[in-house]
Formats: C-alpha cells, sequence, structure tokens
C-alpha cells in the first residue's frame, strides 16, 4: 500500500510514517516509480508504536523491541521487567491523581458547605 492509505490506515500522518522510516522501523521498499511501498508487516510494527507509545515506552525502546524481535533475539526477562516498570509507574500515577481527586473533593465540598450557610443567613 501506499503511504497515504498506509498512514490513514494507522492513524498518523504521512510526516510520522516519513519519520518512523527515517528512524529505522519501515524499510519504505519502494517501486520504480519512486513510490513507497508497505506492508501488513509495516501495519503491525505501527500498532506496536503506538502501543508502546501509549504506555510510555520512548521510541528509541520501541525501535529496539521492534529489531530483536526481528532479529530473533528478544530477552524476554528484560522485557517483562521493563512493562512491569510501566505499570509500576502508572500505578503511581493513578495513586497520585487519586490523592489530587480527593483533595479537589473536599475543596468542592467545602465550597459547598460555605455556600450554604450564606445562604441561610
Amino acid at each position: 500500500m501506499l503511504i497515504g492509505e498506509f498512514a490513514k490506515r494507522v492513524g498518523v500522518s504521512t510526516d510520522a510514517i516519513r519519520f518512523y522510516e527515517k528512524v529505522g522501523f519501515f524499510s519504505g521498499s519502494r517501486s520504480d516509480n519512486g513510490y513507497r511501498h508497505y506492508t501488513e508487516k509495516d501495519v503491525e510494527t505501527a500498532d506496536l508504536i503506538a502501543s508502546g507509545k501509549s504506555i510510555g515506552f520512548s521510541l528509541r525502546e520501541i525501535l529496539a523491541f521492534c529489531q530483536e524481535m526481528t532479529d530473533g533475539v528478544l530477552d524476554h526477562a528484560r522485557a517483562q521487567e521493563s512493562l512491569q516498570s510501566k505499570i509500576d509507574l502508572i500505578d503511581e500515577r493513578i495513586a497520585s491523581l487519586a490523592r489530587v481527586r480527593k483533595l479537589a473533593q473536599q475543596q468542592l465540598e467545602y465550597c459547598r458547605a460555605v455556600e450554604a450557610q450564606e445562604l441561610s443567613v
């Protein structure tokens, strides 16, 4: 498939596709007329990039992971450790947001109480 169709299918801009190609994610084979062509394997790689970014991995980390998978030398223990580290970070963020939410809820309740008291006078 050509770059426009590929970009639309994976939900990113053609500039992003060109950047990912430059960094090394896609081989971007070209036809005789110079057009880039992308495969289903490239779609899988794009999905992996999106998932990795959503989890919080850097493009460098995602690229290393992709290359290890392609080369058949993926260090599963290290991959699991990296994923567990991201899960731990997500859990910390959730706990932090829960504390912030609780504080905001307390402030809201205080404001409502003050308003109710002012209205009753």
